[in-house]
């Protein structure tokens, strides 16, 4: 859209009057071999592009369509820095001069304002250097690098070069973050106007290993699905013959662990991992699945739409009516769930038609239950009030391989629309436990009522007793509630561990304890804060200074 060279001619800079695309500085000392040096995108409106770009002694002017006017420092014109900006209402900065004797920039908007800045130019401060793997030395690109404080973030390039900088000179922590490596954070970096800070790092690379062991019998157990997120990234593994995982292509630092195998109560839990000590996860005999991974639910379906499937609910609605709610029970380990139809938009789009989708659990054997109860949360909308007798009913059964009744049979007249509700049921009301149980949830939609028809289920187990007094927990864990909650919580901690657990404290994800109480009774107490900020955080049980289990924690308000 327009261009302007550097005072000494060996540069170029130019905008594109198109949104979301950067300014672009070239070198063109050598007309024969021009080179892009740098990209940039206005700090607080990125998605916003830089309309026109004037210089003045390696200063950019740039007015901008985000509304803004913006001064950057281009003495080193391959690491452009913001130093400077003021929003001008609600019309688009259209140009701007600087050069009037007065030093003042006159700045005009497009529905006819003039501005008139007295500017303070000042250089910014820079920050370069090289990264590379501390075991090979080959170059890293695409590492994360942050200036901690105003959390501003540049990638290295493709020979591991990094360039960032502020416009306000101070000590800074400096974090670089990639994949596959160790986390690194450099304290107090000094950064001064005017001046190149050079700092070069050697990453290490990230292992994070461990074995998962059967509770009971301590033997290794293989085929298990092992998940791993930083809350931005996340992997997915299997345990080998030997049980064993292995997982590089993470960050180190906090991370939420989920591992699950049908048969087993799943593991779920936050870690700080730095790859130093491999990790050993035992998992409980038992049946829970809140989907976070494929256990070998199947789907027969005769629909034309909106068959189950397993995925991240996605809402739908139909005028002032939630379709799909949107979200997955909130009480589980993972935000999955299975959904009919999950195309999201308008209920009617993507909804159960023509025909039966039956969803049905892997094989399960009960008989080792002294008072098993089938746990689970389902919801379930339609909204036609002329539904066909059977025709839009969901049918929540259980089946021993030879009977099959009815669990649950859920109609508009008793539902709950498009909310999730819990359900909580006696098996020996139903069948006596057996060796080879099913669970199915069926669902039809028939060309005779052709109504709007939208069901999900989630977080199914089976406990001794209800679940609302007999919740699984392992001996290296324990369980808080309410979670969600708002900062106020209880503790159930299992027999040999109450003995000894002495403190409770609640770590945001920087790893700052926020919150900290010393306890001789974890099983009667109340802990937590109203005061704490929403987010997300982990909990932590301690006994005579040794971390005996955590628990990610979700605060809302």
């Amino acid at each position: 859209h327009n261009t302007w060279l550097s005072d000494n001619s060996r540069y170029l800079f130019t905008t594109d009057e198109i949104t979301g695309e950067p300014l672009g500085s070239f070198d063109v000392s050598d007309i024969g071999n021009i080179d892009l040096i740098d990209t940039y995108y206005t700090d607080s409106m990125p998605q916003e592009e830089v309309h026109n770009v004037r210089v003045l002694n390696d200063f950019l002017i740039n007015p901008s369509y985000g509304s803004q006017m913006v001064i950057c420092d281009a003495a080193r014109p391959d690491n452009i820095i913001e130093i400077a900006n003021y929003p001008t209402g609600n019309f688009l900065c259209w140009d701007a001069s600087p050069y009037l004797p007065s030093g003042n920039i006159i700045a005009a908007d497009v529905d006819g304002g003039v501005y008139v800045f007295e500017p303070n130019y000042t250089r910014a401060c820079y920050l370069e250097g090289n990264i590379i793997d501390s075991i090979t030395t080959i170059p890293l690109n695409n590492v994360q690098v942050k200036i901690i404080g105003p959390d501003k973030v540049k990638l290295s390039n493709l020979i591991g070069d990094y360039r960032t900088g502020l416009a306000l000179a101070g000590t800074y922590d400096v974090e670089f973050k990639k994949l596959g490596y160790k986390t690194q954070l450099f304290q107090s970096v000094s950064l001064a106007s005017g001046q190149l800070t050079t700092l070069n790092v050697e990453m290490v690379p990230f292992v994070l290993t461990g074995t998962v062991l059967d509770a009971t019998t301590t033997q290794v157990i293989p085929g298990a699905d092992v998940m791993v997120t930083n809350g931005i990234d996340t992997t997915y593994t299997t345990t080998d013959g030997s049980g064993i995982f292995t997982i590089t292509n993470m960050t180190s630092g906090n991370l939420d662990i989920l591992v699950t195998k049908w048969g087993y109560v799943t593991f779920c839990q936050s870690i700080f991992a730095d790859g130093s000590v491999p990790f050993s996860i035992s998992l409980q005999h038992g049946y829970y699945d809140d989907f976070a991974t494929d256990l070998g639910w199947t789907v027969n379906s005769s629909t034309t739409s909106g068959e189950w499937e397993r995925g991240i609910p996605v809402g739908t609605t139909l005028g002032s009516l939630p379709g799909n709610p949107g979200v997955d029970s909130q009480s589980d380990c993972s935000n999955y769930a299975f959904v009919t139809g999950n195309g999201g938009g308008n209920a009617t789009f993507d909804d159960v038609d023509n025909g039966v989708t039956n969803l049905v659990s892997p094989v399960m054997d009960l008989t080792t239950y002294t008072d098993p109860y089938i746990n689970y949360e389902r919801w379930y909308q339609c909204p036609s009030t002329t539904s066909a007798a059977n025709m839009d009913t969901l049918f929540i059964k259980i089946s021993d391989g030879i009977n099959t009744v009815n669990l649950e049979q859920i109609t508009l007249a008793d539902a709950n629309p498009g909310t999730w509700v819990n359900a909580s049921l006696r098996l020996s009301n139903y069948l006596t436990p057996g060796a080879a149980m099913q669970l199915s949830v069926r669902i039809s939609d028939f060309a005779a009522s052709q109504t709007l028809l939208e069901c999900g289920f989630d977080k199914f187990s089976v406990t001794n007793g209800p679940q609302s007094i007999d919740e699984n927990y392992s001996a290296s864990s324990f369980r808080l509630f309410p979670n969600p909650g708002n900062g106020i919580f209880k503790i159930v901690l299992n027999e040999e561990l109450r003995k000894t657990a002495n403190l409770v404290t609640i770590m945001d994800y920087t790893g700052r304890i926020i919150y900290s109480k010393a306890t001789n009774s974890i099983n009667s107490e109340t802990f937590g804060d109203e005061s704490i900020p929403s987010g997300l955080y982990i909990v932590g049980v301690y006994s005579d200074g040794q971390l005996i289990g955590n628990q990610r924690l979700i605060k809302v308000n």
